[in-house]
């Protein structure tokens, strides 16, 4: 019974949704032809590659040199002056946040973004952003949550997970309020631009050429940018790609997925607060 019952979920979220998905995209292909679709995804892609390398040379708040060589390259020195006097501000941990998810938005967000919008001229909501119909699907996010959550609460125990989280180092005798909570929607925002461009932009905008295959080629990157974490989650981040992928390709929108793992992350600082003896 139970055997008969995962076949039936794995046929209803995966089966269906990649016979689906590669239906789709042989009909594109005949419709729109090879040529235009390929220099879509090219496209696509060529942007996902600039968007990673502006948030890695540009969002790292520690660095600054490619900051100064842009501006003097553009003859606007004081835009790196005014960068790096925010950075190294009284407010300069708290600012080091804001700024490396200002950068994220932007290339997660922004840039993606105004390519759909000015130069592949279609609506974003083709690209994950549909809201439409899709609270009838949230039962699957949710069951989501529930398998992850024990793993996350087990993992808070260790060493290297207070290590990480949360993010925003809370000095001892320093107030969450304003600053901590502050940051956690900023945190929040973040997870929206990564879901908008791994699983909208990314995996939407390379459908139509590749069908369900596409969800691998945006697993790759996603699983890049978590080399700098624990182990575990980076390897989690291969399973997680390709269900949120999935799951998106499924209902056409990625933000059930943005709310899950926001709820995933503000978790793991609250338990690491938790543990710390500061909630």
């Amino acid at each position: 019974m139970r055997s008969a019952t995962l076949a039936a979920l794995w046929r209803t979220a995966v089966t269906e949704t990649a016979e689906r998905t590669d239906a789709d995209s042989r009909e594109a292909l005949e419709r729109i032809g090879v040529r235009r679709l390929d220099r879509e995804a090219g496209l696509v892609l060529l942007t996902a590659v600039l968007c990673l390398i502006f948030i890695h040379f540009f969002g790292r708040p520690g660095y600054l040199e490619d900051w100064r060589r842009v501006s003097g390259t553009l003859h606007l020195p004081g835009v790196a002056a005014w960068v790096q006097g925010y950075l190294f501000s009284p407010e300069a941990k708290f600012h080091a946040r804001v700024f490396w998810a200002v950068t994220r938005a932007i290339g997660f967000l922004l840039m993606p973004g105004l390519v759909i919008l000015l130069v592949l001229r279609r609506p974003l909501v083709d690209y994950g952003l549909r809201v439409r119909g899709i609270l009838p699907h949230g039962w699957w996010y949710l069951a989501m949550l529930v398998l992850i959550a024990p793993a996350v609460v087990i993992a808070s125990f260790t060493a290297q997970f207070q290590a990480t989280y949360p993010f925003y180092r809370v000095d001892p005798g320093e107030r969450l309020w304003p600053n901590f909570w502050i940051w956690e929607l900023l945190y929040a925002s973040q997870f929206v631009g990564i879901e908008f461009f791994f699983r909208g932009f990314l995996l939407h905008g390379l459908k139509r050429r590749m069908g369900f295959a596409a969800i691998w080629v945006s697993v790759v990157p996603y699983t890049m940018i978590h080399f700098e974490k624990p182990f575990a989650e980076c390897l989690g981040a291969i399973v997680a790609g390709l269900v949120l992928g999935t799951l998106s390709l499924k209902t056409g929108s990625m933000w059930w997925g943005a709310a899950i793992h926001t709820a995933v992350a503000w978790g793991m600082d609250l338990l690491s607060l938790g543990h710390q003896g500061r909630l």
